[in-house]
């Protein structure tokens, strides 16, 4: 395959409670995305950051084109950080922030936003964004602000997303990749936990006409913070429903998916408050096939314990 990886000129800055956007190239097919955030703050008075602080600034990042299409979507940063860290065994740079008094410090995290189902291949062929196609394709990203950092004691001077695209060329074996290839079609959800339901009481509809992978699970305490079992619960089940059979094919206790993902994935540690979901392993292929399937016959369901918390859903779907 003829293969391009350069980063882009132009850089999409940061702006405080604001969406901004950055044109993609419209060349071939993009099968990553590479964003490098750097960021320039000072410390007036000691601090104490608040967690996952450079994701938590990143109020929600999406792939768009001109006819409306959303290719790729996350309604807070923490979700592709997150998704990161399981893709990647845990190595993902997020650096934490300095909390003493002094100015022009410097905080980068770096993620990729993936389109095929190789993470460690940035010219994976299984997907990606015919941009070649398209009239027009934007990367949009809403900020947050210094508060996302820090309560209070932290400005923010400057903040630059460099972009990296890896994009497959016209060549010998394009036509072949493009015939091929699937397109993504990532959604994101937020449920706020209202009350305590047992078994699976909590549902909520997944992708219905969709090749459905894997779907991201976190969940925040009413302070936004990730949850920590077992000493502060909000659920502890998951699960999916065949609505359309009254069955319930998957059901796995919280604490031991988070045990289950670290010895799969060889994480260092167990993830706190993230979960995956691999619709793949519980239906015996390589995704769950939903195309045929109506919105509401297929939930993913969630006991609950507690209240005033979020679960956070990031479906990792395509469409042919």
């Amino acid at each position: 395959m003829t293969t391009k990886r350069t980063p882009l000129v132009e850089t999409l800055d940061y702006a405080a409670n604001a969406t901004r956007s950055l044109a993609l190239e419209r060349v071939g097919i993009i099968t990553d995305l590479e964003l490098r955030l750097k960021f320039q703050y000072d410390v007036s008075t000691s601090n104490t950051p608040t967690q996952d602080q450079l994701a938590r600034i990143v109020k929600g990042l999406a792939v768009k084109d001109g006819q409306g299409r959303t290719w790729w979507c996350c309604g807070d940063g923490r979700q592709l950080h997150w998704l990161n860290y399981l893709q990647f065994g845990g190595q993902v740079r997020m650096d934490t922030l300095e909390t003493g008094d002094d100015t022009d410090y410097i905080a980068e995290a770096l993620w990729h936003i993936h389109f095929g189902v190789n993470p460690k291949n940035p010219f994976d062929p299984s997907a990606g964004i015919p941009a070649a196609e398209l009239g027009q394709l934007a990367l949009e990203i809403t900020w947050g602000a210094a508060t996302d950092f820090a309560a209070s004691g932290v400005s923010i001077d400057s903040g630059t997303v460099y972009v990296t695209p890896s994009t497959i060329l016209a060549g010998p074996q394009y036509s072949a990749v493009r015939k091929n290839m699937l397109l993504p079609n990532v959604r994101w959800e937020r449920y706020d936990i209202a009350s305590a339901l047992g078994n699976l009481g909590v549902t909520r509809e997944l992708p219905a006409g969709t090749l459905l992978r894997k779907t991201l699970v976190m969940v925040v305490d009413s302070d936004d913070t990730r949850m920590v079992t077992p000493t502060d619960e909000d659920v502890t089940e998951v699960g999916y429903i065949k609505a359309l059979e009254n069955t319930i094919p998957y059901k796995a206790n919280w604490i031991a998916l988070e045990g289950d993902m670290q010895s799969r994935l060889g994480l260092a540690a167990k993830p706190v408050g993230v979960a995956m979901i691999n619709w793949g392993s519980i239906v015996g292929g390589p995704a769950m096939d939903l195309r045929g399937r109506l919105p509401g016959n297929d939930l993913i369901g969630f006991t609950t314990i507690d209240t005033g918390g979020h679960i956070w859903l990031l479906h990792l779907a395509y469409s042919m």
